[in-house]
């Protein structure tokens, strides 16, 4: 028994290493820049409609740039002169309070019928206040008469020769933007069923998703400072408008390709790092 353990040992020295499995069988990830890129290009199309889509050519979003600009006061003096004259003085019309009637008429510039009623329970409440202070009572025909004059008002400041000629050309963009973002989703939903299939989701998305966010900041910064020059200036109060609520809306989208940015980042980050 001793002498066979001996030879068994002996001869256990001689017995070949068990073989490593040959590198070219591991299973090796494989890099699509190309995905990534197009990942990018919708990651692009997609800020950028949307952006446009909930500011630029949300009637509520308009309206409230528009109430702090020069036709939102213009219509703010008018009913506080309106109120004024029947013996209501401190401007009690204010930007939030015109915003909802200002909704109305942006909407009928975007080619929306603006069938909803607006709410005239903060007006009377800011007349019935200031009313007040000055020994006036408020009735609710006041009310119902000013809350009028605030709906002809709005609807008047849109429907002037300068802006009903813009009208046709905003919701000819409108109707654009909306194919474009459709379009864009149709492709980001093949997309995501092509990369689920490579098992790519997390490699594309990471990297599209930062060089989209780039692009996405720099298109928004070009246009925010090239917008005055292809604005028509067929009348300055359009121009001056349409500027206003653009710059506003691409403030927005800049915001969106920052924080895409982010995310990239962080994706590609973890990616990496559950990867190894």
């Amino acid at each position: 028994m001793s002498d066979n353990s001996r030879m068994a040992r002996y001869h256990s020295a001689d017995q070949p290493a068990p073989q490593q499995p040959p590198k070219g069988s591991q299973p090796t990830y494989q890099r699509r820049p190309a995905l990534a890129r197009w990942v990018a290009i919708l990651v692009l199309l997609l800020t950028l409609t949307l952006g446009l889509k909930i500011t630029v050519f949300n009637a509520n979003y308009t309206a409230g740039v528009v109430s702090r600009s020069t036709t939102g006061q213009k219509v703010i003096n008018q009913l506080n002169n309106e109120l004024e004259s029947i013996g209501i003085s401190g401007n009690p019309v204010t930007s939030g309070i015109a915003q909802p009637y200002l909704a109305q008429g942006v909407a009928q510039l975007y080619g929306e019928s603006a069938t909803t009623t607006v709410d005239s329970t903060a007006l009377a409440n800011a007349m019935s206040a200031q009313a007040q202070t000055v020994g006036v009572t408020v009735t609710s025909t006041m009310t119902a008469a000013i809350a009028k004059e605030a709906r002809q008002a709005a609807k008047a400041a849109f429907t002037t020769p300068a802006m009903t000629q813009a009208s046709a050309k905003i919701q000819k963009l409108k109707r654009l933007n909306f194919l474009i973002l459709m379009g864009s989703l149709l492709l980001a939903l093949v997309t995501a069923i092509y990369a689920f299939s490579v098992h790519h989701v997390m490699g594309s998305l990471g990297p599209g998703m930062t060089l989209g966010g780039l692009l996405t900041g720099l298109l928004g910064a070009a246009g925010y400072y090239f917008l005055p020059l292809v604005v028509p200036t067929a009348s300055a109060t359009v121009t001056n408008l349409v500027t206003t609520v653009g710059r506003s809306g691409l403030e927005v989208v800049i915001f969106a390709g920052v924080v895409e940015i982010v995310l990239g980042l962080l994706i590609m980050l973890g990616h990496r790092t559950f990867r190894k």
